[in-house]
């Protein structure tokens, strides 16, 4: 079993610091009496449930978060305070609230039970706004955490959760069930929870994850306390594992793989263009994001996160409510209907005059579809090109699990009851996807991709359950020959700001340039060669 560095790292420097705890601890409360009686207002102290008259199976007593731990966790977050509305649930005096207004989040909200500390929590935002009008977008609301109705957000807003111990289980349970009725209205979520006495609780909540955690100083107890920072995740985007190729050509120099909240939904898929991302607590990425002029440079700050563009490029689609197959071709020219008419008889001929065209939905039928794909992925020169069919375990799991959802299919092309082609594909209302696709080089004459595609087009527009089929990108001659319009689009990926994210950054984007460039000077080499050769033709 490895241990984490990290680890290491905060146990040697908890040892360091062991001697030195309760200087610590004096220099800490300094720094609260200090910012009380500057602000003249009053948050430190404990006080107990008995002085509050609370229940101890609903509520714990209150503590004053620590100053210099909140805003440092804060700063690593890197919400875009604009879109984010801070609520500390069970907010004791106030101070968090007071804490947060230094920063623009759009609003601020303290839910509290304890009328006593709701009126002393009133009473310092008075005291502490007393010459300013900024304390209008604070509000203090005296409710059980549990019982208050969380109606008060607006569609797109970020809501930052605060939480320092404030209760047990059964009403921390209430909190998370009304939490997530906001995750599934499209809310993204972030908690942020100090001193976590309920983390199986939290940890079994499956719409969160954990993104952060560490200690900070608790100066009333002398003793470090554990916090841990939990994000929802909101469908489309799911958590993956993305990787940026440093190649040249058919070398690949290196390649940086890294853990992505990502959101894979087609540019063709109506409302393709700028989607509401997450705050960018890790990388986050729209692998295909309409393009529509918003986004122009590759590399630029994009509020509090690094934003790359590693790729451009078209989608090509079909719609396939024009009517019927029939009426497709005849939007192409005569020679190129032929054409697609001849491939697909070059192909029945040689399998004896009999089209072999498979079609796989169900779960128990995907995992027989992977591996037909998987085989097929192996002969073809994908691999080495990084548009492999996925062989892991988890991804066949994904497969299984959107089959059962509806949201994937698979077509095999076969000859002689062996594969030769497949399109595995995503659905999203009603757009398909060929997602991924492969052929068996041995068949390269016959355009199998082609006329898997073809074939697949016919029963589409015969289902008519489908409005559109996107085809894919550049990458396949038939995409740019059988569709019928396309959409630009660019990868997007959004970095928190650190020095290792920028360096790999700027150095990705560097061998992109560069690579560029001497392409550039090949495609210019060439068309000057091939001008001088014909200006010494023309001179013989």
């Amino acid at each position: 079993m490895r241990t984490s560095p990290r680890l290491l790292i905060r146990i040697a420097v908890k040892n360091a610091i062991h001697p030195f705890r309760r200087l610590i601890t004096w220099r800490l409360q300094l720094q609260h009496a200090r910012f009380d009686r500057r602000a003249g207002v009053r948050t430190t102290g404990k006080v107990t449930l008995q002085e509050l008259g609370l229940s101890p199976t609903s509520s714990h007593s209150y503590e004053a978060t620590p100053i210099s731990f909140f805003h440092s966790v804060l700063r690593k977050l890197s919400s875009e305070y604009r879109r984010t509305v801070f609520v500390d649930l069970g907010c004791g005096k106030g101070r968090t609230l007071l804490l947060a207004s230094k920063y623009a989040f759009r609003r601020i909200v303290g839910i509290e039970i304890s009328q006593a500390l709701c009126q002393i929590a009133n009473d310092n935002i008075k005291a502490y706004f007393a010459e300013s009008e900024d304390s209008n977008r604070i509000s203090v609301i005296c409710a059980g955490i549990d019982v208050f109705e969380y109606d008060i957000f607006e569609k797109g807003d970020h809501i930052l959760i605060y939480m320092y111990n404030p209760c047990g289980e059964p009403v921390l349970e209430g909190v998370l069930n009304k939490l997530h009725r906001l995750v599934s209205q499209g809310h993204w979520i972030t908690i942020l929870y100090l001193n976590p006495t309920c983390m199986g609780l939290m940890l079994a909540a499956s719409w969160l994850r954990e993104i952060r955690r560490g200690e900070a100083f608790d100066e009333a107890g002398n003793c470090f306390e554990p916090y841990v920072v939990f994000q929802s995740v909101t469908p489309p985007w799911k958590e993956v594992v993305e990787a940026l190729d440093f190649r040249f050509g058919p070398w690949m120099l290196a390649e940086w793989r890294f853990d992505s909240l990502s959101n894979t939904t087609s540019p063709v898929v109506a409302g393709g263009g700028w989607l509401d991302k997450p705050p960018v607590s890790q990388p986050t990425s729209c692998q295909q994001m309409r393009d529509d002029g918003t986004i122009s440079r590759t590399l630029s700050f994009d509020g509090r996160a690094i934003r790359y563009v590693p790729c451009r490029g078209k989608r090509h689609f079909i719609d396939l409510s024009i009517g019927s197959f029939n009426d497709y071709l005849g939007m192409f020219s005569k020679k190129t209907s032929a054409e697609l008419k001849q491939r697909v008889r070059q192909f029945a001929k040689h399998s004896g005059g009999v089209i072999d065209l498979r079609y796989y939905a169900l779960p128990e039928d995907m995992m027989g579809f992977c591996g037909h794909a998987s085989a097929i992925s192996h002969l073809a020169d994908q691999r080495r090109r990084g548009w492999a069919f996925p062989e892991t375990k988890e991804f066949k799991a994904h497969v299984v699990d959107e089959a059962e959802k509806g949201r994937v299919c698979g077509f095999l092309l076969m000859h002689d009851n062996m594969p030769v082609s497949y399109a595995f594909c995503r659905t999203d209302a009603d757009v398909i996807t060929f997602a991924l696709m492969g052929y068996d080089p041995k068949f390269a004459r016959f355009s199998p991709a082609t006329v898997l595609l073809s074939l697949v087009l016919e029963r589409l527009f015969a289902d008519l359950r489908f409005r559109q089929l996107d085809v894919g990108g550049d990458e396949w001659d038939y995409e740019i020959l059988l569709g019928t319009s396309s959409v630009d689009y660019l990868r997007v990926i959004w970095f928190p700001v650190t020095i290792t994210h920028l360096a790999l950054v700027v150095a990705h984007c560097a061998v992109r340039q560069v690579r560029r460039a001497i392409s550039s000077i090949k495609r210019a080499t060439f068309s000057w060669a091939r001008s001088t050769r014909a200006a010494a033709l023309r001179h013989v």
